[in-house]
């Protein structure tokens, strides 16, 4: 939909524009109240241009814009309605893929700034968002590789926050970025992966574009944090959702179930805040 300014008005802002946009799975294993281990798969983008990326979900970003105007906000209640409506039905867990949330983390890098700017969910807490430095990673780049997408790939390692990262970058393609916050070796990171196996990034699609590089919707409704606070706010939501929900509704609904904790392997792609 185009945008119109009339006489007197300021012209939209012009936001920068992606030079790359590359496609990624995320595959994540994660222990979810007594369902037990559940692997899902997230579909991301990276927009990425010499000084700034946007990494995001493109289905989150849709749902954040319904939200953002109330006719957006109406057909997303339609179409939550009619979803759930089919799952009465069928009891078919994947109907409801198109209307709910598997995530809503967006990361923002700005090489100017020197900054990440996150995004995120935190589970009956609330929207919160951070500010970090962009750490220079010390990156281990071995002999060994294998072809990606077309492309050949070099293997690298380095610590993260936590976890032990290995990576497939190619050379062929000049871009400092990949997946998340991975970022820093002489090529795009197609494939990564930490060696719990919990979390896995593969690289699905690359394109020259020059999309723009939009700021989050709804960006009022978060809330400032630190990294190291939203995760341990993460952590307790995991942990005491059932109580949490109880106390806020002034309901006993499952009194003697008790959420798993997400602990050894099963925890954050960032596991420092312990």
């Amino acid at each position: 939909m185009g945008l119109t300014c009339h006489a007197g008005e300021k012209h939209p802002p012009e936001y920068p524009r992606a030079e790359i946009k590359v496609g990624y799975n995320y595959h994540k294993i994660f222990l979810r109240g007594s369902d037990g281990v559940i692997e899902r798969d997230i579909p991301f983008v990276l927009l990425a241009n010499r000084s700034e990326s946007k990494f995001y979900c493109p289905s989150t970003e849709y749902k954040d814009s319904l939200n953002s105007t109330p006719s957006g906000r109406a057909l997303a209640d339609r179409m939550f309605k009619a979803a759930m409506t089919k799952y009465i039905d069928t009891k078919d867990r994947a109907v409801m893929d198109g209307v709910v949330y598997k995530t809503q983390l967006y990361v923002f890098k700005s090489r100017t700034s020197g900054e990440f700017t996150v995004y995120d969910y935190v589970g009956m807490t609330g929207n919160f968002y951070y500010r970090e430095p962009v750490e220079e990673l010390a990156w281990e780049i071995s002999d060994s590789t294998k072809t990606i997408l077309g492309y050949e790939a070099v293997k690298a390692e380095a610590d993260y926050h936590g976890r032990h990262w290995t990576v497939w970058f190619a050379p062929e393609i000049p871009v400092q970025e990949g997946p998340w916050k991975l970022h820093g070796l002489p090529g795009l990171i197609l494939e990564a992966s930490e060696e719990s196996g919990q979390h896995h990034f593969s690289a699905v699609g690359i394109e020259m574009s020059d999309k723009e590089i939009v700021p989050i919707y709804n960006k009022e409704k978060y809330e400032k944090t630190t990294r190291i606070d939203m995760l341990r706010s993460e952590r307790h939501s995991r942990k005491n959702g059932i109580a949490m929900m109880n106390a806020e509704l002034g309901l006993n609904v499952a009194p003697d179930r008790t959420e798993t904790v997400q602990s050894g392997k099963y925890d954050f792609l960032e596991t420092d805040y312990h």
